[in-house]
């Protein structure tokens, strides 16, 4: 019975995670609407816990934000599917500590990776329509930055907090005999 209890709580987290991304975050003025609580979550969970665990919520995640977009159905799953990949390699293989500035370079990289996937994913599914390449236009470019930037201080703030409230981040040294 646990199994179920551990599914059911994971999906109503990632149903309270994209309700709010799209209803309430999408809402606020111009420089915190590009706060990307999704992807936030994405990166949090997979510092916190493990790719095993992070696996079934990017999933849910990526269903309902398919579900409640207009966007061609799958695009937010595979792109935060594949950022999930992208982010669990290099913590794995680049990021080896837990420290502020490995979580700082991997919300880098995933946001950056994310946000080139899902435009360039959207970009393909509407090649038909007269519209310029993404990469050619100031809004994706404004965009990146302003997320980069907000998602960037907000992990790091983040980060502050857990490091006083638990001892898992804090630095191991070895004593010398």
């Amino acid at each position: 019975m646990k199994p179920y209890w551990r599914w059911f709580w994971l999906s109503l987290l990632a149903l309270t995670i994209v309700i709010l991304q799209l209803g309430l975050v999408n809402s606020w003025p111009f420089w915190f609407d590009r706060i990307n609580l999704v992807l936030l979550s994405l990166i949090l969970f997979l510092f916190f816990f493990n790719f095993k665990t992070s696996l079934p919520l990017v999933l849910i995640m990526g269903f309902f934000l398919d579900a409640l977009s207009f966007e061609f159905f799958g695009a937010y799953l595979f792109t935060l599917f594949f950022t999930l990949l992208i982010s669990d390699f290099l913590l794995i293989n680049f990021f080896t500590n837990r420290s502020a500035y490995s979580f700082v370079a991997l919300t880098f990289f995933a946001t950056i990776f994310y946000n080139f996937s899902l435009y360039f994913l959207i970009y393909l599914s509407k090649f038909l329509e007269d519209k310029a390449f993404f990469l050619f236009t100031a809004n994706f470019w404004i965009g990146l930055i302003l997320e980069l930037f907000l998602n960037i201080i907000f992990v790091f703030l983040f980060f502050t907090v857990m490091n006083l409230t638990t001892n898992r981040l804090k630095p191991v040294f070895l004593d010398k005999k």
